[in-house]
């Protein structure tokens, strides 16, 4: 089984989220990055961390995370005190002596800045998901008694977006770089991060274009191991997911050739309706959106996108 397109998942570190129970069974060949917490059964592998990711644990004996930070900033104060008197010392020894050049340090590797980047955007992320959590907790202990008047809220005017279109671009091109073994000519991103969709709308130049073509589906999904493994069976697969991954390939080439998406799209739904959904063996089926997005003419991520339901849904760029 396999297809010309080869889809890599976006960005390059993806915390775990329960939904990618799903991933297995529609994206067999899916090629990801780092994947920090996720479970073993899964059949994908990711990358290894770059060498300065590691922990030391020497530097964290014997300290709390308070006294840590105090421990530290004692160690820079001393370093900088006995810094200044080493610089004067130094200064009155070489006077008038010609300057040594200071060494140049290593260029920088891609795959590290890429990682420094990517950390700093995964570990939002997981606060993301705990926002949620509890926006979700909050939304159930303070909603208005039955008697009570909604407050409704109308359209919010002059709200820019926030999104770098620099660093929009510094972390696709370095998602490029690193995933580029994974990578040909026909190879698809999945938006699986949290402010996946609001940056590749802004590498399409949002907020002056704002349209996309696009064709949503609906498919049924897991969000636990045990669902997965009723699912999947005992082979790892379902018995359709070659006529889905075939299916998908013949609506990217689609998207690819400017077609109309939903017209294109119409055969793949009906598959997942009537082979899928149908013999479902779970009693509650629950639904995960994909999008495939048909690419346009701006000189970032110009080719087909794949877009799942959650990846920064209802949150605008920012």
């Amino acid at each position: 089984m396999g297809s010309a397109w080869r889809i890599v998942a976006f960005p390059v570190i993806l915390p775990w989220r329960e939904e990618f129970w799903t991933l297995p069974l529609y994206f067999p060949d899916l090629k990801v990055g780092v994947t920090p917490g996720w479970p073993e059964q899964l059949p994908y592998q990711g990358m290894p961390l770059p060498s300065e990711a590691g922990v030391h644990p020497r530097e964290l004996q014997h300290y709390k995370p308070g006294d840590l930070r105090q421990w530290r900033a004692f160690e820079n104060y001393r370093r900088d005190q006995e810094g200044e008197g080493e610089n004067v010392i130094q200064a009155i020894r070489g006077y008038g002596q010609p300057a040594v050049p200071a060494p140049q340090p290593p260029s920088p590797n891609a795959w590290s800045l890429a990682w420094q980047l990517e950390k700093i955007q995964a570990d939002q992320e997981a606060k993301l998901l705990l926002v949620d959590q509890g926006q979700d907790w909050l939304q159930d202990i303070l909603k208005p008694e039955p008697w009570d008047d909604g407050v409704s809220f109308g359209p919010v005017s002059g709200v820019a977006e926030t999104v770098d279109p620099e660093l929009a671009k510094l972390r696709y091109r370095l998602w490029r770089r690193v995933m580029a073994p994974e990578a040909t000519d026909q190879s698809v991103p999945l938006l699986l991060g949290r402010a996946s969709r609001p940056l590749f709308l802004t590498l399409k130049g949002w907020p002056d274009w704002t349209v996309l073509r696009t064709a949503p589906l609906s498919l049924p999904g897991c969000r636990n191991g045990g669902e997965w493994l009723e699912v999947a069976g005992d082979a790892g697969q379902p018995p359709w997911q070659e006529k889905f991954v075939d299916l998908l390939a013949d609506l990217l080439t689609a998207a690819a050739d400017n077609q109309e998406l939903k017209a294109a799209s119409q055969e793949l739904q009906e598959f997942v309706d009537d082979e899928i959904a149908a013999s479902w063996p779970l009693p509650a089926v629950w639904h995960g959106d994909l999008e495939i997005w048909g690419p346009d003419d701006a000189p970032e991520a110009n080719g087909p996108v794949l877009c799942w339901g959650s990846a920064g849904a209802g949150i605008l760029p920012g």
